[in-house]
């Protein structure tokens, strides 16, 4: 199985330090806005095994909601692709595509100097570098335009050294450079955040921006908001506050495949009402609280489509001997979580189940392309930086299903406040 394991992390590393501090007024609560498929500001996801290098390889991809997306060169409306299975990802802002996945020319983003800007995005599991382009992003009826996109995995554009994953070596920088590694075509960060690094990346040495003089001659920089990866939906005309996804339940058993939605703005239209959800800040932080089992309180936890798991610290769970960290009770377990401090005050309980993920893949006949009970223990897994696994509760896709949660952008206004949080 491929496991994507807090693949969004860096996107909330960076948001939880760098993102605005949008004000927590009002109170929100979970309603059934943004059904439907018809009108211009949805667009259709699917969770599936993933695109074809990845479907057919021997861990397909599980728990990834992927949409389609068009780019087009700035201005044009004739040099333009379409390109599917791009992820969803609430956890990181800004579109980023896969060189092998593009056919199109986009022009090259540089500085005031005229230095080719480039990225540096890390993972638990890998890093992904490319320079970043310009382009007219258009999802559903929504288009924003002349945006900055990552194009990771650019031949023309070789990762410095400085540029690696964690099990890198002097040989393998560990890049996830192609779909087959990525385990997507690109991904499409729809945090509630506008630019992926924000004020961290006005300091030098950030690690993730690099200015290029030549294409192999590029050094750490900082870098102006305005001229970093940003999420698009912040960009768009109208239905620019935010999204909400929707998927219907899956049994932990498991299905190959299920469809769902992407709606634009909260509140914009009448098929995106906020309805009576409970909306939950992360300005400041990034973060939520989350109390887990004999008051356990998880200070570092967050809402992720970019993850494909439960992730959470739970030493009395039996865990795989086969999917190593993951969790495999025998049988299932039916489990509590509880988000602390809502906008309105309060706080709200989740109920979840945790399954085997042994016996969820070594006993299917068919590959499973979603299930609500994988789960794994986040205190296992070496997160990184300020991050502490052991204070981590990641909602991932398995969150999303039978609901919908709604991400609302720093400073962007809805009935229920400003932005950043989320609801459900």
């Amino acid at each position: 199985m491929r496991a994507n394991l807090f693949a969004a992390l860096i996107g909330m590393l960076c948001v939880a330090g760098c993102g605005g501090s949008g004000n927590s007024l009002g109170g929100g609560g979970s309603g059934s806005g943004g059904s439907g498929g018809s009108t211009g500001n949805v667009q259709a996801i699917v969770v599936d095994s993933g695109p074809p290098q990845v479907a057919s390889s021997n861990t397909p991809a599980i728990n990834t909601a992927y949409t389609t997306v068009t780019i087009c060169a700035p201005g044009s409306t004739t040099n333009c692709q379409t390109i599917d299975h791009i992820q969803v990802d609430t956890g990181s802002s800004g579109l980023r595509i896969l060189h092998d996945a593009i056919s199109i020319s986009l022009p090259l983003q540089t500085d005031t100097a005229g230095n080719v800007i480039a990225e540096c995005v890390g993972f638990v599991d890998g890093s992904s570098w490319g320079p970043v382009r310009t382009a007219d992003v258009k999802i559903s009826g929504e288009t924003a335009l002349n945006q900055e996109v990552q194009l990771i995995g650019d031949g023309a554009y070789p990762a410095p050294s400085t540029c690696k994953g964690a099990a890198a070596t002097s040989t393998d920088p560990n890049l996830e450079d192609d779909v087959a590694h990525f385990g997507a075509n690109g991904i499409l960060g729809v945090a509630p955040y506008v630019s992926d690094c924000g004020s961290a990346c006005l300091q030098q040495g950030n690690g993730t921006y690099y200015t290029c003089a030549t294409p192999t001659t590029c050094a750490q920089s900082a870098m102006a908001e305005n001229l970093q990866v940003s999420n698009p939906v912040a960009a768009f005309a109208t239905d620019n506050n935010g999204v909400i996804i929707q998927l219907p339940s899956v049994a932990t058993t498991g299905v190959a495949s299920v469809s769902g939605t992407i709606t634009f703005g909260v509140g914009t239209q009448s098929n995106n009402g906020l309805g009576s959800a409970t909306a939950f800040s992360v300005a400041g932080t990034g973060f939520l609280t989350t109390g887990y089992k004999l008051n356990q309180s998880l200070t570092q936890s967050f809402i992720d489509t970019g993850s494909n798991a439960w992730y959470f610290p739970d030493s009395s769970i039996t865990m795989c001997t086969t999917n190593q960290n993951f969790y495999c009770p025998s049988p299932d377990l039916n489990l509590q979580a509880t988000l602390m401090n809502s906008m309105s005050g309060g706080s709200k309980v989740v109920n979840f189940t945790v399954t085997s993920a042994d016996a969820l893949f070594q006993n299917s006949k068919s590959v499973i392309g979603a299930s609500s009970g994988l789960a794994a223990n986040s205190a296992k897994f070496a997160t990184g930086g300020s991050v502490d696994g052991t204070k981590v509760f990641d909602y991932g896709l398995p969150f999303h299903y039978g609901k919908s949660v709604y991400v609302v952008i720093e400073g962007k206004s809805t009935t229920a406040g400003a932005g950043p949080f989320f609801a459900f």
